[in-house]
């Protein structure tokens, strides 16, 4: 007697039932597998975006509040970091490029960043994706994803939030677009940082700076602070020294009050975060882990009810002269094959799954995010697909076992 066509008459039979066991697993297998690729891309990502910022030094507070503002361009609230702070990093060796950055701004749904020209070419190592560095006080450069475009003229508004606060009058006109990094400095647009102060109106007393002269005139103790300096070291033994020597020092601002510093690594408070999401992650893996197994046991009892349901025409094999192997080999098929449904459909479902959440999560930070199937999805589809092996031996082991009567 041929296996595989009484196996697939059953299918027809019971093809509803079967089909929704297949989607109860595939579904709960989906969500695990998912889990696991969201948590991966979001550090991969993440970190990834992070790495143009090796330093990164502020006024002492959050450091976390300090990365997530300047990295990922987050509304968070930091001091203003007195100009000042430029002064010791000016006289040390070790480093290779640094810029100030200021934040508060907006061009529409677009972040308005002040900074300087070593910002924007990462230190003369990088190139315009279109256009020319800013040369004027009210000249921009935009990221590829701000929507603006060269030769195009905007006007920013006060505040973080689109649509509320007063908007300004000085405008920029677009000269430059930045290459694609897959970071939320993508939809950023930076202009001139005397230009943020003018907007302003914090001058310190001072006479109306020409583009970048105050990095040369040295008079850093009169100008309005930052919100964070981007600090590139020549070395790795440059940058711990920088750290150690911002970190224990202060600096004085425009109204003469000394303010303690603090610089930070990107990696190391990343690393912080990961720790936190790695706790939050653990619950989340076990309530899928959990469902997986419901799922399974789900099936194991599907196929008890099946073989009693069926156990008249197994019996009735078995008086035809069908030896027990058959009747076992039928229940075992009939069970697997709705596992290795699930297993398939919920590994596919889970990719699915992942790249909307990268979509939904990409939109919401501007972080470009790209999920993957690892070997630890591979791993929880094989494992599932054995448990299922294994589960499904008891009922075709029970009904194989039945006496003739």
């Amino acid at each position: 007697m041929r296996v595989l066509l009484f196996l697939k008459n059953e299918c027809r039979q019971s093809f509803k039932i079967l089909c929704s066991l297949a989607f109860i697993l595939a579904l709960a297998l989906a969500i695990a597998t998912a889990i696991g690729q969201t948590e991966r891309m979001i550090k991969s990502s993440s970190a990834k975006a992070a790495e143009q910022f090796d330093i990164l030094v502020g006024a002492k507070g959050s450091r976390t509040s300090l990365l997530l503002s300047t990295v990922y361009l987050r509304d968070e609230m930091v001091s203003l970091t007195p100009a000042s702070a430029l002064t010791l990093l000016n006289g040390y060796k070790g480093v290779k490029w640094s810029a100030p950055l200021a934040f508060g701004d907006r061009v529409d749904d677009s972040p308005l960043v002040g900074t300087t020209r070593s910002f924007i070419t990462l230190g003369e190592s990088r190139q315009l994706k279109q256009g020319r560095v800013f040369a004027t006080r009210h000249e921009a450069v935009a990221g590829v994803h701000s929507g603006l475009e060269i030769g195009q003229t905007v006007f920013p508004h006060h505040g973080r939030i689109a649509g509320v606060g007063h908007k300004h009058d000085s405008g920029f006109k677009v000269v430059g677009l930045l290459p694609e990094t897959g970071t939320p400095w993508d939809r950023a647009v930076l202009v001139p940082i005397e230009a943020i102060w003018a907007m302003h109106e914090k001058y310190g007393g001072l006479q109306e700076p020409k583009l970048e002269s105050w990095l040369t005139q040295g008079q850093f103790e009169k100008l309005p602070g930052f919100s964070a300096i981007a600090v590139k070291p020549v070395s790795i033994s440059d940058a711990y020294k920088i750290r150690q020597l911002l970190s224990s020092a202060s600096a004085q601002d425009a109204r003469g009050q000394s303010v303690n510093l603090m610089a930070i690594f990107t990696g190391e408070v990343l690393v912080e975060l990961y720790a936190t999401l790695d706790s939050a992650m653990v619950a989340f893996e076990w309530f899928a882990a959990s469902s997986v197994m419901i799922s399974l046991l789900a099936v194991l009892i599907t196929g008890f009810i099946l073989g009693e349901l069926r156990k008249p025409q197994f019996l009735q094999l078995r008086t035809m002269g069908a030896p027990r192997s058959y009747v076992m080999q039928v229940v075992w098929l009939l069970i697997m094959s709705v596992v290795a449904s699930g297993v398939i459909i919920g590994m596919v479902g889970g990719y699915g799954l992942a790249q909307i959440a990268a979509i939904v999560i990409g939109q919401d930070t501007g972080i470009a995010m790209t999920p993957s199937v690892g070997l630890d999805e591979v791993k929880v589809g094989m494992l599932t697909l054995g448990l299922g092996a294994v589960f499904a031996l008891f009922p075709a082991i029970k009904i194989g076992r039945s006496q003739l009567r």
